[in-house]
């Protein structure tokens, strides 16, 4: 369900002139952070013997960022996870005092997407699709990426098909990023 709200982010972000790539992160070969903290020094992650270069690339490249991921435990997915920490460097550099140096993603535009089979009102009350949502403005807020939109599709266990309503507002969502 997830995947058929980020496609309509696009589908509504073309529909206004944008170009649109689409990463998987289950397709790449990314290895977990090791906490070293080189990329503080090089504002990239030092580990490049897997996919990370492919992520950096697309953030230079976009203008716009779909943050798309399935409610895990009130959690972002295992792969969105290890995507952001791997990111870590290319998006901020930390301070001793203060708030991070933005990096690579500062001014682009962000659209949170996340599904959530618990349902609504539960989802918000367990602190589930809240948790992915307060994730990513914390990301978004300290890499100075404004969010245009962000997407909740609860009490996705009981549906076979995204509800017209929310394809809309994901249509409406992606042609503000334009």
């Amino acid at each position: 369900m997830t995947s058929q709200l980020a496609d309509a982010v696009l589908e509504g972000a073309a529909s206004t002139g944008g170009e649109c790539r689409e990463i998987f992160l289950r397709d790449l070969s990314l290895k977990d952070c090791r906490g070293c903290r080189g990329c503080q020094k090089t504002t990239a992650c030092v580990v490049r013997n897997d996919d990370i270069g492919k992520l950096e690339e697309a953030v230079s490249w976009a203008d716009a960022i779909v943050f798309a991921t399935p409610t895990h435990w009130g959690n972002l997915s295992g792969y969105m996870l290890r995507a952001i920490e791997r990111l870590f460097g290319y998006l901020i550099v930390e301070r001793r005092s203060g708030f991070p140096i933005p990096q690579h993603a500062s001014g682009k535009k962000a659209v949170i997407v996340t599904a959530c089979s618990t349902a609504w009102p539960w989802n918000w009350v367990f602190n589930q699709s809240r948790a992915v949502k307060g994730r990513f403005a914390e990301i978004c807020r300290y890499s100075k990426m404004p969010i245009v939109r962000t997407l909740v599709l609860p009490g996705t266990f009981d549906l076979d098909t995204v509800p017209d309503k929310y394809l809309k507002k994901a249509r409406q969502a992606g042609a503000r990023l334009v």
